[in-house]
C-alpha cells in the first residue's frame, strides 16, 4: 500500500499567544494525521515562542521557523512555504479555526479528482469562541462535485462568489505553477493564486463548514482594506499581473468571470482611470460593481438568515456541466 500523500500547513504568527493553543490544537487533532505543520514566528515579543516550543517538543510534527526581525505576513508565509515538503498545501492562520476533518475531506476530493488544483468549502465566521459560528453555505451543490476551470467561470458571471482562503487545500505543483503567494500582491495575494489555479485546473468543493474565520477589526486584511491607495495600486498590480504571458490561459476566463478583488464604487472609478483597469471593464464588470458596491455597504447589518437567503436564491442558475 502506497504511503497516504503529506499535506504541509503553513502557519504565519506575530503575537498571537492567545490565539495559537485553539488554532494549533485544532491542526494537530485532524483525522488525517499525516501533517507537518510548520510555524513561522514573526518576531513575536509575547509568549508565542514558549508555546509553539512546548507543542513542538510533544509533537514531531511540529517545526518552528523564527524570524529574528518583522518581516511581515507575507514574507512569513513564503518564508515557510519554502520549507515545506508536502504533496497538498494549506495556509493557516494563528486566530482562526478548522475542524478534525477538514484536511481528510479536502484530500480525498483531491485524490479523487487528480486534476484538480484545489479543495474549498463554505465560509463561517466566528467573533471569540469558535463553537459559535455564522455559516454562509455557497449552496453550489448537495454533494462534493469538482467544476472544472471552464465551467467555474461560467458560474462565477451567473452567480458570484469567492473562494475563502481558509478553506482552501492546494494541490502543491498548481499553486507553485500559479506563482505561489506574490509578495508585492500583499493581501490580495491569497485571492490571486486561488482563482488562478481554480480557473485553470478546476476545484473541488465540499459543501460543509470545515473551517471558521475570527473577525476581528484589526486583522491584516481589515486594517489594509481601509487603505484606499494601497488598494488601488494593488488591484492595478493584480490586473497587471493578469496580463503577463505566464497568466494568458486564465486571462480571459477572469475577464469572462467577471472577477475582481473588491467591488465598490471606488472600484470602478479606478477602472475608468486606468488604460489595462478599462480592458477589464466589460459590461458585466460595471453592472456587477454597481450592484454589489450598495450591498457591500449594507451587508454587515443585514440580519444572517437575509443573507443566505439571497446566497440560497442566487446559486440557482446553474452551468449544465458538472462533474459528481
Amino acid at each position: 500500500m502506497s504511503p497516504r500523500p503529506l499535506v504541509s500547513i503553513v502557519l504565519p504568527n506575530r503575537n498571537h499567544a492567545g490565539y495559537l493553543p485553539t488554532s494549533v490544537e485544532a491542526i494537530l487533532h485532524q483525522t488525517w494525521s499525516d501533517i507537518e505543520l510548520i510555524v513561522v514566528d514573526d518576531a513575536s515579543s509575547d509568549a508565542s515562542r514558549d508555546i509553539m516550543n512546548a507543542y513542538r517538543d510533544r509533537d514531531p510534527r511540529v517545526r518552528i521557523i523564527t524570524l529574528p526581525t518583522h518581516a511581515g505576513i507575507m514574507r512569513a508565509v513564503t518564508h515557510g512555504l519554502s520549507h515545506a515538503g508536502g504533496e497538498y498545501i494549506s495556509i493557516a492562520a494563528a486566530d482562526d479555526f478548522i475542524e478534525p476533518t477538514f484536511v481528510q475531506k479536502s484530500v480525498e476530493q483531491l485524490t479523487r479528482i487528480p486534476g484538480a488544483g484545489l479543495c474549498f468549502s463554505d465560509p463561517s465566521e466566528f467573533r471569540d469562541d469558535p463553537r459559535r459560528r455564522n455559516a454562509f453555505p455557497l449552496f453550489l451543490s448537495s454533494a462534493p462535485i469538482h467544476i472544472d476551470g471552464g465551467t467555474l467561470a461560467a458560474l462565477l458571471k451567473r452567480n458570484f462568489f469567492s473562494l475563502s482562503a481558509n478553506t482552501i487545500v492546494y494541490r502543491r505543483s498548481a499553486f507553485e505553477a500559479a506563482g505561489g503567494y506574490i509578495e508585492r500582491l500583499q493581501w490580495l495575494s491569497d485571492v490571486f493564486v486561488a482563482m488562478v489555479v481554480a480557473l485553470r485546473h478546476g476545484a473541488c468543493y465540499v459543501p460543509e463548514v470545515l473551517t471558521g474565520l475570527r473577525l476581528r477589526p484589526d486583522s491584516y486584511s481589515a486594517t489594509n482594506l481601509r487603505n484606499s491607495a494601497a488598494q488601488q495600486a494593488l488591484v492595478y498590480e493584480f490586473l497587471a499581473l493578469l496580463s503577463q504571458p505566464v497568466y494568458a490561459d486564465v486571462r480571459e476566463r477572469f475577464r469572462e468571470a467577471a472577477f475582481l478583488p473588491e467591488y465598490h464604487f471606488r472600484t470602478l472609478i479606478w477602472l475608468l482611470r486606468s488604460p489595462i483597469g478599462r480592458e477589464f471593464l466589460t459590461p458585466r464588470m460595471a453592472g456587477r460593481i454597481l450592484l454589489r458596491a450598495p450591498w457591500s455597504a449594507v451587508r454587515g447589518m443585514a440580519p444572517l438568515s437575509a443573507r443566505r437567503r439571497l446566497r440560497a436564491l442566487s446559486s440557482r442558475i446553474r452551468p449544465p456541466s458538472w462533474t459528481a
